[in-house]
């Protein structure tokens, strides 16, 4: 995947009074308002909307090239605007990818965007936010505002200075298309290979406040970060399986499955087993689990499902492989092609065992863990054996710790472990979002935030984590 610049004037903002652009909100509204310079401005109409729409990121594949755009509407009059509209015009050659929180429409070389329900009022003085969608083109052009509630808009190009611009291009992300698997690699609709850079959650009965839109965009704008794992205990205290809230613990992952989605971000939902060993010891529970969520995010092309964490005692061809099959015929009822992972013996060190066993579906990765501390130069030459051999793996949970997560940090292995993902391109979540007083925590315990958080705000784990999925050298 290729990185391009956006030329900034690209960027089409619409602004009430710094960029002297003003559109009529009300729906009888027919004329555009006088454009004057900045500072002599005067509002005549009652309803006024500022607009900006806004490139949040930009790539390349195969000759093409994707924008992913924003579009955020301030209602700065006094009046509720209802069944909105705005029109972008298109340049040559231009495909739809993706949209979301939007119905789309396009007419010759014009999109058309309608609100969905939740959205259809823009009550006054509040903003529609949360809008967006991916195209996809022949050469760089992008798009441009050219209508707001039927009254055309003319824009004033952003400034020159970097810092006055509303481009922000802070993650090297991917369209949130489906994914499959392709002689062993995770690859794209068009079949490059792809690499997610995840974020796991603690337990979300424990820590369920950082299930928040903002911790999530913080994480995507400021780490890197395209993935964000939902880990929900199945057996330890407030576990799915045991005392529970399991309605709770629904409505988590549906909160985490639509931030995600707005943010053009990949959501794991993981059926975290842990002190239940083998997965058969509440396999009935799992296919229930696995057939409400997969029936209700069957047209949810960023949703992945993790159907065993840490399995122990439990052979790969005895235990794991039957048990996959049976929660795998469960997704498919619903979710043909959704991505998803496996877990293997021995708290997802044994991958191994899958060689020559590997499942008969073809979407299906093989899930692998470490923590730095305990594991080293041994695991890491299975990992590669089993790597040699074809085998799709996932790092779906590591740390720079020992394997109870807590302990010191071991900065030489884990770096060890970072050139060997970078060397293979594989995928690999962190663990873990919280700020629990243990060392593999990424928040520190004294830090009561649940978003934008500064340096200082990081644990020694998250601060490395950061540099790592960002790029910066140790």
């Amino acid at each position: 995947m290729k990185r391009f610049e956006i030329p900034q004037w690209l960027v089409i903002l619409v602004l009430i009074m710094s960029a002297g652009v003003f559109v009529g909100c009300g729906e009888e509204t027919e004329d555009l308002i006088e454009t004057k310079p900045a500072e002599e401005v005067r509002v005549e109409e009652e309803n006024v909307c500022s607009a900006v729409l806004e490139t949040v990121n930009a790539w390349e594949e195969n000759g093409r090239y994707f924008h992913q755009y924003s579009l955020r509407v301030q209602n700065d009059g006094p009046q509720d605007v209802s069944d909105w509209s705005a029109e972008i015009l298109l340049p040559g050659d231009t495909k739809l990818e993706q949209a979301w929180n939007i119905e789309t429409e396009i007419s010759e070389s014009i999109l058309i965007l309608r609100p969905v329900e939740y959205n259809r009022v823009i009550p006054a003085g509040e903003e529609l936010k949360d809008v967006g969608w991916i195209m996809s083109c022949g050469g760089e052009e992008e798009t441009q505002l050219l209508r707001w509630n039927g009254s055309e808009v003319r824009s004033q190009k952003p400034s020159s200075d970097p810092e006055d611009s509303a481009v922000t291009l802070n993650v090297d992300s991917v369209p949130i298309g489906a994914l499959h698997v392709e002689e062993g690699r995770l690859v794209n609709v068009d079949g490059n290979p792809v690499q997610l850079r995840g974020i796991s959650t603690h337990g979300l009965a424990w820590y369920p406040e950082y299930v928040n839109k903002d911790a999530f965009r913080t994480l995507r704008d400021e780490w890197n970060v395209n993935t964000i794992r939902l880990a929900m205990y199945t057996a330890e205290t407030g576990g799915y399986c045991t005392d529970g809230n399991r309605e709770n613990l629904l409505h988590l992952i549906d909160e985490g499955v639509r931030y995600t989605e707005e943010l053009g971000m990949y959501v794991i939902i993981d059926w975290h087993i842990l002190s239940d060993s083998n997965p058969n010891t509440y396999r009935k529970e799992a296919e229930e689990f696995f057939d409400i969520v997969s029936k209700a995010y069957e047209d949810k092309t960023h949703v992945i499902y993790e159907i065993c964490n840490e399995p122990q005692n439990s052979p790969f061809r005895e235990v794991i492989r039957p048990y996959a099959e049976d929660i795998i015929d469960v997704i498919r009822r619903h979710d043909s092609d959704a991505l998803i992972l496996v877990g293997t013996n021995t708290w997802a060190q044994d991958v191994d065992e899958v060689i020559g066993n590997e499942l008969e579906d073809d979407n299906v990765m093989y899930t692998f863990h470490f923590y730095a501390g305990t594991h080293k130069e041994d695991l890491r030459n299975k990992l590669r054996k089993v790597l040699d051999a074809g085998v799709p793996v996932y790092i779906s949970e590591c740390s720079l710790t020992d394997a109870s997560g807590n302990g010191a940090v071991d900065y030489d292995s884990a770096e060890e472990w970072r050139s060997l993902i970078e060397a293979y391109g594989l995928s690999w979540n962190a663990w873990s979002l919280c700020n629990k007083n243990e060392t593999s925590a990424l928040i520190q315990s004294s830090c009561a935030k649940t978003s934008a958080w500064e340096e200082e705000d990081l644990s020694e784990t998250g601060r490395w984590f950061k540099r790592a999925f960002t790029g910066e050298s140790k």
